[in-house]
């Protein structure tokens, strides 16, 4: 049996099916199979789960008298079916108020049309829906009640689905109010204090017990002036002074309940302005998020008039969905703050430029992921005789503790090239010095070193990607280099031994340094990669080596954000 009654179109009336009772309204509504085909449950059966208040129906009179009353409406207004047929709706429930509204509604149906408000059936008033309805002794009215707030558990199921389903902070607070508006609230918004989204470590100070807020998301009413978006944009900081219902929902941590009047006052003392349809939103709630009992900013919600305000229930329910939001927007502050850090340390410890020695042209790019930041990291360490070290490598993992280890991998590189130990030696000393970080299981290296006067190099690998050499007539190949184990991965009892080769740069050919976010991907193999990476290079190839390195991402737009990408060009000249 359906718990909510059929609504007919709006101007017409509607006759009950046959078999129905004419003196008393159906349980569920005034469509409802008759009571004697309803099945009851065996003894054996297991209970019926609790479900959430459904709307009741009840069957009025055209002058308001009840002529129908079902076990739901007896439940709901503590009447039995005795006590409210035969009498007067407002006078049954002791609410002299609701008659003249009840009789306005009564007047449309009667006239054959539906009507829907809230009547003051109760002291928080009722959201119900009137609509003519014909029976075989003529025309009466179902008067149909929402119990408040029937669609709570279902707005929460939706929240958690929906909401946290990234760690973008925008994002996140923009899925909180898309839940909650129109169904729960007519307007909403998301504020967050500005100190948790400064840049700078140490943000200006803050007027004492002032909100210094800045609004991430909002939502409208469909029949709010189209002004509002231009008066309420999203990433506006706001400072509500201390008597604003605001920074007061801050200071205390508590829900706080105003009205349109308020909202109007404040908009007008902080920014001078009068904002149009403002005063239609009267019943309003500022929701602390809190997490741990530490306060992230509030949410806002609104309903206009028309729609009954903001009940017990409602901000019962309304405290469980900040609650919820409050955990998501504290996790993507978390990772936008990480990130932040990470990316920082990270663009502290790569070298802002390289110096060349002659004979040579170096160009280098990185770029980092967009979920997060990597352990890519580069250097280029001059040598004695006019000789140059040039480290590429690759730590595991992404955020601060990659970034850590990376930098400690390259001082630690840095330090042994520029001590003139060969290749090999530099990777079985950082393979030593690996295994002490705390930081990193593991990470892959390669290490080079080049005389400009006779282009020789030697070379050594801990499971880096292979170079690649595009030769001055065309083609590209890989320039033989063993796999060694990665650094970190060996026992200290037995390291890993690392071979060195040589090799020579022929005049006009290019040198291809990279990480594996320039090659790896999840829809072709490794190999793959790296060809596509060869034939980039071949392509991009120009006289500028700047304008070599700009080609060659160019040409793999896909492997951006994925992983962070580092690649070094070398070339004679």
């Amino acid at each position: 049996m359906s718990d909510v009654p059929t609504t007919p179109t709006p101007g017409t009336a509607r006759r009950p099916p046959a078999g129905a009772p004419a003196a008393t309204a159906p349980e569920r509504g005034p469509r409802a199979a008759p009571r004697a085909a309803c099945r009851t449950h065996e003894p054996h059966e297991p209970p019926v789960p609790a479900e959430e208040p459904a709307p009741v129906t009840v069957l009025l009179a055209l002058d308001g008298t009840v002529t129908g009353w079902g076990e739901a409406a007896a439940r709901l207004f503590r009447r039995t079916a005795g006590q409210a047929v035969g009498s007067a709706l407002p006078a049954l429930l002791g609410r002299p108020a609701a008659a003249a509204p009840l009789e306005a509604a009564l007047a449309l149906a009667a006239a054959g049309r539906a009507w829907r408000g809230v009547l003051p059936l109760t002291a928080e008033g009722l959201s119900v829906t009137c609509e003519p309805l014909e029976t075989g002794s003529g025309r009466v009215v179902a008067l149909t009640v929402t119990p408040p707030w029937a669609g709570g558990l279902e707005l929460l199921s939706e929240a958690g689905r929906r909401i946290g389903s990234s760690l973008d902070l925008g994002a996140t607070a923009r899925e909180v109010v898309a839940v909650a508006v129109p169904r729960f609230a007519d307007a909403g918004a998301i504020y967050v204090l500005e100190r948790l989204l400064a840049d700078d470590d140490r943000p200006a100070a803050e007027p004492e017990r002032a909100a210094v807020v800045r609004r991430l998301a909002v939502a409208f009413a469909a029949d709010d002036p189209r002004t509002f978006s231009r008066e309420f944009p999203v990433n506006e900081v706001i400072v509500y002074p201390p008597p604003t219902p605001y920074a007061r929902c801050l200071a205390t941590l508590a829900m706080v309940e105003f009205g349109g009047d308020t909202v109007q006052d404040t908009i007008a003392s902080v920014t001078g302005r009068v904002v149009d349809g403002v005063l239609e939103h009267v019943s309003l709630l500022a929701v602390p998020l809190t997490v741990r009992g530490r306060a992230l900013g509030f949410a806002v919600f609104s309903r206009k008039r028309g729609r009954l305000p903001f009940s017990a229930a409602d901000k019962a329910l309304a405290a469980e969905l900040a609650g919820r939001a409050a955990t998501c927007i504290d996790n993507a502050c978390v990772f936008r703050r990480e990130r932040r850090t990470s990316t920082a340390l990270q663009a502290s410890l790569l070298p802002a430029a390289v110096t060349a020695p002659p004979g040579l042209a170096i160009a280098h790019r990185y770029l980092p992921a967009r979920a997060g930041v990597g352990g890519d990291w580069y250097d280029v360490v001059p040598l004695p005789g006019r000789r140059v070290a040039i480290v590429i490598g690759d730590s595991v993992g992404h955020g601060v503790a990659a970034a850590a280890a990376m930098g400690q991998l390259r001082v630690a590189a840095h330090t042994l090239a520029s001590c003139e130990f060969p290749p090999a030696e530099v990777l079985a000393r950082l393979d030593a010095i690996a295994q002490d970080l705390d930081a990193a299981q593991f990470a892959t290296c390669l290490c080079l070193t080049c005389d400009p006067a006779t282009l020789r190099c030697e070379l050594a690998s801990a499971g880096h990607p292979p170079p690649l050499l595009a030769l001055p007539g065309g083609g590209a190949r890989h320039l033989g280099v063993p796999h060694g184990l990665p650094l970190g991965v060996s026992d200290p009892a037995h390291p890993a031994a690392y071979e060195q080769v040589t090799a020579t740069l022929p005049d006009g050919g290019t040198l291809a340094l990279y990480t594996d976010g320039l090659v790896e991907s999840r829809h072709r193999h490794l190999d793959a990669g790296i060809t596509r990476l060869a034939s980039a290079l071949i392509a991009a190839q120009s006289p500028s080596l700047e304008d070599t390195a700009d080609g060659v991402l160019a040409l793999l737009p896909d492997q951006r954000d994925q992983d962070d990408i580092a690649l070094l060009l070398v070339r004679p000249g």
